[in-house]
């Protein structure tokens, strides 16, 4: 009689599948929001470019814990 493979299986946590979902949405979200603010201050200097950015970044990060919050 030949030898069995077995195979070992990898045991997780369950997933949310809305959460993989929300996370998807907010990463090409912001990529995209990023790209704008890029596009829209072309023709400004880096520093602006990287200030506006920064400041979406705070603002969105902003709105995501307190959208948590009063989710709870």
């Amino acid at each position: 009689m030949p030898p069995t493979a077995t195979t070992a299986r990898l045991s997780s946590a369950v997933v949310d599948r809305s959460t993989i979902l929300w996370t998807l949405v907010l990463f090409f979200g912001a990529s995209l929001m990023f790209a704008s603010i890029r596009d829209a201050t072309r023709d400004e200097s880096i520093g602006l470019a990287l200030a506006a950015q920064l400041a979406a970044g705070v603002l969105l990060i902003a709105v995501i814990v307190l959208f948590m919050r009063r989710r709870r």
